[in-house]
């Protein structure tokens, strides 16, 4: 006669696990229906938020697309108007896409128009909306603009703070030599001879090698400086 096997004394009776299973489904389930407001609310909300994703996404790709065919019309046309007229046709496309980056271009040109019309404080105006700024080239484009706006409007405090910023932080030497120069003549329209002359060596320290005529003007500005201070 065959010996019945010994089963180990530890090990857990057959189906214990798979009920185990069942019972924690049958409890989610439970759950579910108790809770079958909340969960639908949960859906739906879940819905709104993916369809409301998608139609802003799409909402979004149309204005570039609208604010990108509109400028490039406007920059077709700006020069051969009169500077009142593309200036109100810029001032209408900011107002309309603010908010796209093609806003941005549109406040580069009309700043530009609006100081051959020395009118700078306007200038100054359309672009502190979007500078100082390093984020990007164009809002560094802008930056450049506006130190020379508050230049050409004798906001010499300002000017000197954004010139000054532009010389530490912009990307290419020229232009930071170009914001040395600016804050040289910053500081030179306050009677600042001493923070001119620093100004202007910055300015050599930046200038490429080879461009010789700029580097004479800026000695001799320096030997005229420093020579005023001798004195």
């Amino acid at each position: 006669m065959a010996k019945r096997r010994p089963t180990s004394s530890g090990s857990a009776p057959r189906g214990t696990a798979d009920d185990a299973f069942t019972a924690r489904i049958l409890q989610f389930v439970g759950w579910a229906r108790d809770r079958t407001e909340v969960l639908i609310a949960i859906v739906v909300l879940l819905v709104l938020l993916v369809g409301g994703g998608i139609y802003y996404y799409n909402q979004r790709a149309a204005q570039l697309q609208q604010a990108e065919v509109e400028l490039q019309a406007i920059q077709r046309t700006v020069a051969f108007v009169e500077p009142s007229q593309g200036i109100q046709q810029l001032r209408e496309f900011v107002a309309q896409f603010g908010g796209t980056p093609h806003a941005i271009e549109a406040r580069l040109a009309l700043a530009e128009i609006l100081l051959e019309e020395d009118r700078a404080e306007e200038a100054v105006e359309t672009l502190d909306e979007v500078a100082p700024s390093y984020r990007d080239p164009l809002r560094l484009q802008a930056t450049i603009l506006l130190a020379v706006a508050l230049e050409e409007a004798e906001d010499w405090p300002r000017a000197i703070e954004v010139y000054r910023e532009l010389a530490d932080r912009a990307e290419f030497s020229y232009q930071r030599r170009d914001a040395a120069e600016g804050l040289a003549r910053s500081h030179l329209a306050q009677g600042d001879t001493a923070a001119a002359a620093e100004a202007y060596e910055r300015a050599l320290d930046e200038l490429a090698e080879g461009d010789e005529e700029r580097r004479n003007y800026l000695e001799m500005r320096l030997a005229e400086l420093r020579g005023i201070d001798d004195g």
